[in-house]
């Protein structure tokens, strides 16, 4: 979370000519532009540096923005599917399995929704579970190779990988910033 100095703004409206009474409106305004446009830069520019993307759309489908009002100066990002654990992927952490977790191995083929279907633990087949391992058998008669597929184990640490929060605050600061002077423009504008 970033916090912005007022008086920042209130020297940059007066010296653009700007009221102070509207560097409310005008840093809502640029808040919000800044928002979108860091939305984007997410999307553009940090999931893909961080991340194999297999699906392009899922990122632009997870985030949202929160929008600020002049009278809550406060805009997010927010992962609205809740489905790739992306504050995990922020911050790191510990996935708890209900049963047991299957890590799969470089020998597990993934495609754009995840592990190919032909290869996962329940529907492989000639598979063979020593332990908490998984091997899929390949071969025939003597020549049959056992390949490790899959670890099972009841949790996982997950590090960090994706840089969302330090992206955030870069970008928000700079975008709010250049946003500013067009949003003070209009706030004069629309001044009653």
């Amino acid at each position: 979370m970033i916090e912005f100095d007022l008086s920042e703004f209130e020297r940059k409206a007066r010296s653009i000519g700007g009221a102070i009474d509207q560097v409310p409106f005008a840093l809502s305004l640029a808040m919000n532009t800044a928002a979108f446009k860091v939305r984007q830069r997410i999307i553009s520019e940090t999931w893909p540096s961080a991340v194999q993307v297999r699906n392009k759309r899922f990122i632009n489908a997870a985030l949202r923005v929160g929008p600020s009002t002049k009278a809550k100066l406060s805009v997010s990002v927010v992962d609205v599917l809740n489905r790739a654990h992306l504050r995990s992927h922020a911050k790191g952490g510990l996935k708890q399995a209900r049963g047991r977790l299957a890590i799969p191995s470089k020998a597990v083929v993934r495609g754009a929704s995840g592990v190919r279907s032909s290869q996962r633990p329940g529907a492989m087949k000639r598979k063979v579970v020593k332990g908490n391992l998984i091997f899929q058998a390949e071969g025939h008669g003597k020549a049959t190779r056992l390949r490790l597929m899959f670890k099972l184990t009841s949790s996982a640490k997950i590090k960090p990988d994706v840089p969302f929060f330090r992206d955030f605050d870069r970008y928000m600061i700079d975008e709010a910033r250049a946003a500013f002077p067009h949003a003070m423009a209009k706030a004069m504008r629309t001044r009653r």
